[in-house]
């Protein structure tokens, strides 16, 4: 009872710092805060969730579950001012991908199931090509007195994130700096009339080996233009490195664009921070200490920006409320504590419950566990599992089936045995195994194929 309680306080706390929803205005920076330019510079906070729609099947998550009017109703009526809505750069650089129907798109990817969904609750999007739908996301949203930040999530559709994914960082094999530019600025100029887009996020956790802030500056400010140029009404939002959650870089060298005035600017920095940054602290070691700790490097990678006059939005954090993470358990009251005490604007991660697609993938130091994301929460369970399911062997000792992943993080490791959920995954020439055979075979936790 004593957690409920805790959790309670802490969402009733963000409750709190909710703004009334507003059908359209335009916003701007003065100093820290941003500000609406269309009612006397009265300050806007952001209070917002995430909404994918920047995996495989371009198709914004949730369609095939409810009507869209009534999911941006939903998002209104549980006090979100903002949808920070994701796409990949393709959406706006590949007319091919762009010009696919919703219902082409989902079959594409095997989604029939999808597709018999968006019919049932949506009709009226499952043949609008891709832009048209997610053009028809906004419109609903801003039906519903939502604004909406346009965040680029990934170059090429898919799930995010990983410093392998070829979507990381600028030169990637997945991430073309130019055609980036170009779509960041196809996308600004698109949506340049929409009165309830109110800002665009230029590149979500950028990361990886490849990173540097020579880099990063060099094409975050030539992106940052290419928005402003096609949209001067816009926030222009900028992430750091290492997966956003560090801008420290910008207190010896600021940045230089055009747009970054103390008042009436258009300027945003943005600041990722979720439980397992700090994974095996907040599991065993003393909160307070913890806590106290973390707060000080958030202040240290980003907090210091307000001081400079910048916003800086809190635009993902979320964690598993169910009870059973004592990483989250511990994390969530000192994020919201902190982002009371500054008075961030911040987006939860995320609205959705599942995905349409979910992909298999080798997710520990093993290459045995075979994971797929299940939920929306990437903060990993006492365990380490997270939301992720993992290919496990059956009470019965014969079948497979899948079970929350077990010792994925240095925490657990000494905790727990992965063994049921170690499979191989092997070319044979084997015959097929049967009966006896193959009930020994996953008893061992392989698979022949």
């Amino acid at each position: 009872m004593r957690r409920r309680v805790a959790l309670c306080l802490v969402l009733f706390a963000f409750a709190g710092l909710h703004a009334a929803a507003v059908e359209a205005v335009t916003l701007s920076t003065s100093s820290r805060w941003i500000v609406d330019d269309e009612a006397g510079g009265r300050r806007v906070k952001l209070a917002c969730v995430n909404w994918p729609s920047h995996l495989e099947p371009v198709v914004t998550e949730g369609l095939g579950m409810q009507p869209v009017d009534a999911i941006s109703k939903k998002v209104a009526s549980l006090g979100f001012n903002c949808v920070r809505l994701t796409y990949p750069i393709a959406l706006a650089t590949n007319a091919s991908l762009s010009s696919l129907t919703v219902r082409r798109s989902l079959l594409a990817h095997g989604l029939a199931g999808a597709v018999a969904g968006v019919e049932a609750n949506n009709p009226g999007l499952l043949d609008l090509t891709l832009i048209e739908s997610f053009r028809a996301v906004v419109d609903s949203l801003g039906e519903s007195g939502v604004m909406v930040i346009l965040d680029n999530h990934v170059s090429r559709p898919g799930w995010c994130c990983a410093d392998d994914d070829g979507n990381g960082f600028f030169g990637d094999r997945h991430f073309d700096p130019d055609a980036w530019v170009r779509g960041l600025g196809a996308m600004a100029a698109l949506f340049a009339g929409v009165p309830n887009v109110v800002g665009m996020s230029l590149r979500n956790e950028l990361r990886g080996p490849r990173q540097n802030a020579d880099d990063w500056y060099r094409y975050m400010q030539m992106g940052a233009e290419a928005v402003h140029a096609a949209n001067p009404a816009a926030l222009v939002i900028m992430g750091g490195l290492g997966y956003d959650t560090d801008l420290s870089f910008l207190a010896a060298r600021p940045v230089d664009v055009s747009f970054a005035a103390a008042e009436r600017g258009k300027l945003v920095f943005e600041l990722h921070w979720y439980s397992f940054a700090d994974a095996r602290a907040w599991e065993s070691e003393d909160a307070n200490e913890v806590c106290g700790r973390v707060a000080r490097g958030v202040a240290r990678r980003g907090g210091f920006l307000l001081d400079a006059g910048f916003p800086l939005f809190l635009s993902e954090f979320g964690a598993d409320t169910r009870g059973g993470s004592r990483k989250d358990d511990r994390y969530l009251p000192c994020a919201a504590a902190v982002a009371a005490e500054l008075d961030l604007d911040w987006a939860l991660w995320a609205l959705q419950g599942s995905y349409a697609l979910s992909t298999w993938r080798l997710v520990s130091g093993s290459t045995m566990h075979v994971a797929v994301n299940a939920t929306t929460t990437t903060t990993p369970s006492r365990d380490g599992g997270g939301g992720l399911l993992c290919l496990d062997v059956g009470d019965d000792g014969r079948s497979v089936v899948t079970n929350p992943c077990r010792c994925l993080d240095d925490a657990a490791a000494g905790e727990c045995d992965p063994e049921t959920q170690w499979f191989k995954l092997v070319t044979s020439t084997r015959s097929p195994a049967t009966g006896a055979a193959a009930a020994a075979t996953v008893a061992r936790g392989l698979i022949a194929a």
